[in-house]
């Protein structure tokens, strides 16, 4: 065994233990071996960094309804918790499929429909962080109430058009794109004397167009694909959601898949 053969910070590293590079095979070997596992952690450390601050980069860009990020696991999931525990193992269990999908290299468009406080959220989340976490895929969380607000201050404020844009270059882009709540913004259902019947205002028009650019991005008509993943949470049926969007919004958005969709009816409000 020839010493020039050999790494010189290895060589370096067994003179100082008193060992012969070139008598030593085993010694060798051994120290060969540990630098190549110090390598090995500090590569992984490494990369765990690096996936932190990918994160944490699309999470700084999400815009929060309680302005401050929320997180939410699979395994914080308790279906005992809920009357119908039958029906909450199910919609985990969805959940946890469609995750496994988008982890197998999928992209398709999620709704998740239900009262307030059901979960639709905390499982949208658990998704995205599923498929971080095994593909590396970020996600980036909107919630349309806090988009609502945005374009209610972007006139007296230029810094928040500004932000507008920015945000909605990254919907575009996003792995994985949560829409929350959505409808929400929209209010309350207005009574129609003439008719009798109750209706929703459309949401304003600014805002419907903001969100349309982004639907379309992330579709591709021409080949009828979908460009990453969107999931979206309503208390609003499809019937309500035409009412306040065009149409052709929606027809991007809202999967009309049941395999991609997630019912929530049935199950307790959580919240207080």
């Amino acid at each position: 065994m020839e010493e020039l053969s050999l790494p010189p910070n290895i060589v370096a590293m067994m003179r100082e233990q008193g060992r012969d590079p070139t008598k030593d095979p085993a010694a060798f070997a051994e120290m060969k071996k540990r630098k190549e596992e110090r390598e090995q952690r500090l590569i992984s450390k490494w990369n765990q960094q690096n996936r932190q601050q990918k994160v944490k980069s699309w999470l700084q860009d999400s815009i929060w309804s309680g302005s401050r990020p929320l997180n939410f696991t699979f395994e914080r999931w308790e279906p005992d918790m809920q009357t119908n525990t039958q029906l909450a193992r199910e919609v985990g269990n969805s959940a946890w499929k469609l995750a496994k999908r988008m982890i197998a290299g999928e992209q398709f468009n999620v709704l998740m429909v239900g009262e307030p406080g059901t979960g639709k959220t905390s499982l949208a989340l658990a998704i995205a962080d599923k498929v971080f976490k095994n593909a590396e895929k970020p996600y980036l969380f909107i919630s349309t109430m806090k988009l609502f607000g945005m374009f209610n201050e972007r006139f007296d404020n230029p810094e928040v058009g500004h932000k507008l844009k920015d945000l909605q270059k990254k919907a575009k882009q996003a792995p994985i794109l949560i829409i929350d709540d959505f409808g929400t913004e929209a209010g309350m259902k207005i009574y129609n004397e003439n008719t009798g019947k109750t209706h929703f205002k459309p949401v304003r028009k600014d805002m419907q167009e903001w969100l349309y650019e982004v639907a379309d991005a992330r579709y591709d008509e021409y080949e009828n694909a979908h460009r990453g993943s969107t999931i979206v949470t309503t208390n609003n049926t499809s019937g309500d959601l035409v009412q306040m969007y065009n149409p052709k919004l929606i027809s991007r958005l809202i999967t009309k898949r049941k395999g991609n969709t997630i019912y929530f009816e049935g199950l307790d409000d959580m919240r207080g």
